[in-house]
């Protein structure tokens, strides 16, 4: 978590401000308060955040709040340190992307460690338990507030560099949190089912479920096949399935997480 919240700072304190961007969430709030008064943006994160926490304790639970809590402390004492440094980035796309990047590697590694840098989190967690809100939508629609604020104050050359910023730091996050166990799912029929299961199982090193099936259309039953693969897989098992059976119904869905045997082991997640 310390790791995270220096590497959030330095993208928000080194690339994000002194390039006069922004980013989403309630860190975009406090950066464009700190446009707007010259409040430092450390102490507006933490002050932003602290009736939220005030608001989430009967619902959140202790841990959780403890952890957001740590997380928003160590966030605001790196970045109120670090105010004042100025990458040598001049150019404000690059420092979107590079300050993106940051961003969004600082909030990957303290949401790996069990922390969370609270604001919209926060939001998004009540919205999801009260309303059914999906996470994405909800921090969709505060992102899309935030940046129109920022589109309104600072400018639409800086809103839509914070576009870019808020897009790239949410591909990071979601990559340094799932990312080592993400995967594929393929679904297969065929009539030389036996033969592919051999090669998959041979070539690729993948085990394979069989299911039974029924055509909707044929009321046939057919075996189906779900094999579990890496991204880096996915070509080649399709080029072994056509080479097999070229009419072959193929069906290659993203899995966000695979824990199991030749994938991630679960003994190895943090607490």
């Amino acid at each position: 978590m310390m790791v995270g919240a220096a590497v959030l700072a330095i993208g928000i304190s080194g690339l994000i401000v002194p390039n006069r961007l922004a980013d989403g969430g309630l860190t975009g709030v406090a950066i464009v308060l700190h446009y707007l008064t010259g409040l430092p943006v450390g102490p507006a994160f933490a002050v932003l955040n602290l009736p939220l926490l005030l608001w989430a304790l009967p619902t959140q639970g202790r841990r959780f709040l403890v952890r957001t809590l740590l997380g928003v402390l160590l966030v605001s004492a790196w970045t109120t340190a670090l105010a004042g440094l100025h990458l040598p980035v001049h150019d404000p796309l690059l420092a979107a992307l590079y300050g993106g990047l940051a961003i969004g590697l600082g909030i990957g590694l303290i949401l790996r460690s069990g922390g969370s840098t609270g604001g919209t989190d926060i939001i998004a967690r009540f919205g999801h338990r009260r309303y059914g809100w999906a996470f994405s939508q909800a921090y969709l629609a505060m992102d899309v507030a935030v940046l129109a604020a920022v589109a309104v104050w600072v400018g639409l050359p800086a809103a839509m560099y914070a576009w870019v910023a808020t897009y790239v730091s949410g591909q990071v996050v979601n990559y340094v949190v799932e990312g080592p166990r993400r995967g594929r799912v393929a679904f297969l029929v065929s009539d030389r089912e036996e033969r592919i299961r051999e090669r998959i199982t041979g070539e690729l090193g993948r085990g394979a479920t069989r299911l039974e099936g029924t055509g909707a259309w044929t009321q046939r039953r057919r075996p189906v096949l779900m094999v579990a693969v890496s991204p880096q897989e996915v070509v080649r098992l399709r080029n072994l399935v056509t080479e097999e059976d070229p009419s072959a119904f193929l069906i290659v869905l993203p899995a966000a997480e695979v824990v199991g045997e030749g994938f991630w082991r679960a003994d190895r997640e943090q607490a």
